[in-house]
């Protein structure tokens, strides 16, 4: 019998160095006990009411940062689902800690390298896979990004083990444009929508981990395969960032009256056409999905010559110009 007594102390007393050891007073050296943070994720605009959830992401990558923006330690998961009972574990201790983490990377970007100690948030997070500055059809992605305020963490060698709780709002940082050409059937005395010819270029493709954008960066231009309709042409596209500064450029251009073409419209998407359409009830800080309507009429019916274009944001009237055509 006591010999089954000690089997069962000595048992207890294992089973309490695993599972108390870090926290119980009876043990002085705890600098080795197990901290970290619980990184959670949701999403909710500055006009929104309530937070969402993501849900599935290709991918997901969190770094933890000093408090001198020093990359401590980053974890990356593919595939995964963002829900409210998704959870990740950054094992960090005895500090001051941000978490900074993006969502949605796929095979459309080049995601860089980063080094504990050396990375910084001003260092490049992804760049678009461009070839020859063509940059790749990015419908159907979701980029998300997102900081968490500062966590602190104790020494463990004086406070042992312990785990805290934090969250990231994703942002999301790509935009989708559908772009309409409609021609008016009533005034136009002939068009030809497989005519037109429509690009758009930024200089929006590279990313800080911070979720700022370099200047100056190389311009690309964003693909899209128009869809035609009886009066009309559709361009689908999916853009990074938009954001005033980076060669934000739209060009539309027709071909049906003369070999070189004619020009539509040429000018900054986003400050002359994005950007007036805020106070008509469009918040970029809220919005990520925009449709741009050029509305095109002969106003001089007889001599075919002018025409009027009406551009609309999310059928908001943005403004009205005319131009002489070569008809």
């Amino acid at each position: 019998m006591k010999n089954f007594r000690n089997k069962i102390f000595i048992t207890l007393f294992a089973l309490g160095t695993i599972f108390w050891g870090c926290d119980s007073l009876l043990f002085e050296d705890l600098a080795d006990c197990a901290q970290g943070v619980y990184v959670k994720f949701y999403s909710k605009t500055p006009c929104a009411s309530d937070s969402t959830f993501i849900g599935s992401v290709p991918s997901l990558t969190v770094f933890a940062f000093d408090e001198n923006d020093k990359l401590v330690t980053s974890i990356s998961k593919q595939n995964v689902t963002l829900d409210h009972n998704f959870k990740l574990l950054i094992p960090v201790s005895n500090g001051n800690f941000t978490f900074i983490a993006w969502a949605g990377m796929n095979s459309n970007f080049v995601v860089s390298t980063f080094t504990n100690g050396t990375t910084t948030k001003k260092d490049v997070m992804l760049k678009l896979n461009t070839s020859s500055n063509i940059a790749p059809n990015l419908n159907d992605t979701h980029i998300w990004q997102g900081e968490s305020s500062v966590v602190f963490m104790p020494d463990p060698a004086k406070h042992g083990t312990l785990y805290k709780y934090t969250s990231i709002n994703l942002q999301e940082v790509t935009n989708r444009v559908k772009i309409i050409i409609e021609f008016d059937k009533a005034t136009m005395k002939s068009y030809n929508p497989k005519a037109l010819q429509l690009e758009v270029s930024s200089a929006n493709g590279t990313s800080h981990i911070d979720g700022s954008m370099p200047l100056n960066e190389a311009t690309a231009i964003y693909s899209s395969t128009p869809v035609y309709g009886e009066n009309t042409a559709t361009w689908d596209y999916t853009l990074m960032d938009l954001k005033t500064g980076y060669n934000n450029k739209l060009h539309i251009n027709y071909t049906g009256n003369k070999e070189e073409g004619e020009t539509v419209f040429n000018g900054d998407l986003i400050a002359s056409i994005l950007l007036r359409a805020v106070d008509k009830g469009v918040n970029m800080d809220c919005e990520n999905d925009f449709t741009v309507k050029f509305l095109i009429k002969d106003y001089c019916v007889e001599c075919w010559s002018h025409f009027s274009c009406s551009v609309y944001v999310n059928d908001w009237l943005v403004h009205s110009y005319s131009t002489e055509i070569g008809l």
